[in-house]
């Protein structure tokens, strides 16, 4: 029995050791898994942050008329800079103003010139000139409004794209009398807040908006005139509308007006005159239809049909790009801006072709723009060549600023 005890009474001690061995033994182990668990949660996490930390996105945001170069310039760009993402958002150049301006988007897109109550809104915003871009009259292939003339005149386009039957901000009432346009003439303007609306107005001499600032209407007088967003909406809708007119970025126009590549054309590029000596594109002299883009320097004539072919297009480009250029500088060696946008030598400054549908492309930056920021900007206003070996804005039919220093 005593024996017995003896080992009953080891027993308990043994067990106890057994037990701390276990448990010292289980702690190792558990540690040890959960040591391991940990380790590799922690690389992935550091894996996820280090990616996270060379992930870099910047989002663009405005104008209808820049937004195709910020998307051809983007691809390009991350194809370079793998580890940044452009996304743009075509969202019209006033409202890019109010995304960059609240701090929503990196960059604002912008296509008409500065309007100082942006800067008054957000004095923090600073302007960044990529380029420049052109304005088209436009009206529908099949049926065309000018039907009584091979252009549109200036007057008619006053009175078509009028805010009322009653004279207002500069622009003459609509009194359905025209001499270059058909009565049954649809026009088709900008619903939201359009940099290209804001030229064109003030191209057709209406005054600023009091609040707004902008010379966009948001009404439009002629009979069954309708108001869309965005220049395709424009363009669209005028193609597919008789006797529509309306006015979109040229650089898009082009391409529904071409048929280069076998495509019907939807909509037809209209010659204008103003009579003004304002910066038009006009018939050729003998009044034979075509343009004559600047009345006061250009010897360039092209047939309002001229798009059969890619070599058309080239040339019609070739013969902006020159007008473009005159208006931008005199010189390349004064590199001084008016309002950051403008080079104080050339012709628009001095306030030469203040009526003219030649507008600036801009980036604008909420202050000071930060790295990501000024490489990109950098890169899109070298006019980066894409595959083809075509430059971003020649691939849009706009104008970079190489092509025109």
């Amino acid at each position: 029995m005593k024996r017995m005890n003896n080992d009953m009474a080891v027993s308990p001690i043994v067990a106890t050791l057994v037990l701390i061995v276990v448990a010292v033994i289980g702690a190792v182990a558990v540690g040890t898994i959960m040591g391991t668990f940990s380790t590799s949660v922690s690389k992935n996490v550091n894996a996820n942050q280090a990616s996270s930390a060379s992930q870099t996105e910047l989002l663009i945001a405005g104008s209808t008329t820049v937004s195709p170069i910020t998307e051809a310039a983007g691809a390009l760009y991350t194809q370079l800079n793998p580890g940044v993402k452009i996304t743009n958002q075509a969202i019209a150049s006033g409202a890019g103003i109010q995304a960059v301006g609240n701090g929503v988007a990196d960059i604002g897109e912008t296509s008409d010139p500065a309007n100082p109550r942006w800067t008054n809104q957000f004095p923090q915003l600073q302007p960044h000139l990529i380029g420049y871009g052109i304005i088209a009259i436009i009206t529908n292939a099949a049926d065309p409004a000018n039907q009584s003339a091979t252009y549109v005149s200036y007057a008619d386009l006053q009175q078509t794209f009028a805010p009322s039957t009653t004279a207002k901000n500069g622009m003459p009432a609509y009194t359905g009398t025209y001499t270059t346009l058909s009565t049954s003439t649809v026009p088709v303007g900008r619903a939201d807040s359009s940099g290209t609306a804001s030229v064109f107005y003030k191209f057709l001499g209406a005054t600023p908006d009091a609040v707004t600032g902008s010379y966009q209407q948001s009404t439009l007088a002629a009979p069954g005139g309708e108001l869309v967003n965005g220049n395709m909406g424009v363009i669209s809708t005028v193609g597919a509308t008789h006797y529509a007119i309306g006015y979109a970025d040229y650089g898009d126009a082009v391409n529904a007006a071409s048929s280069a590549n076998g495509a019907t054309p939807s909509v037809i590029i209209l010659p204008y005159t103003d009579g003004t000596g304002a910066a038009t594109w006009t018939p050729a002299s003998g009044g034979a239809p075509g343009w004559y883009m600047l009345n006061q320097s250009s010897s360039a004539y092209f047939n309002a049909g001229d798009w059969a072919s890619t070599a058309d297009i080239t040339n019609m480009w070739n013969a902006f790009r020159g007008e473009v250029k005159e208006m931008n500088y005199y010189t390349v060696e004064q590199p001084q801006t008016d309002n950051g946008l403008y080079p104080q030598t050339s012709k628009h400054a001095q306030g030469v072709y203040n009526l003219s549908l030649i507008r600036p492309l801009t980036y604008w930056t909420n202050g000071a723009p930060n790295t990501a920021e000024q490489n990109f900007i950098t890169f899109v206003q070298t006019n980066p060549q894409n595959a083809a070996g075509i430059g971003v804005f020649q691939a849009t039919n706009n104008f970079g600023l190489p092509d025109v220093a």
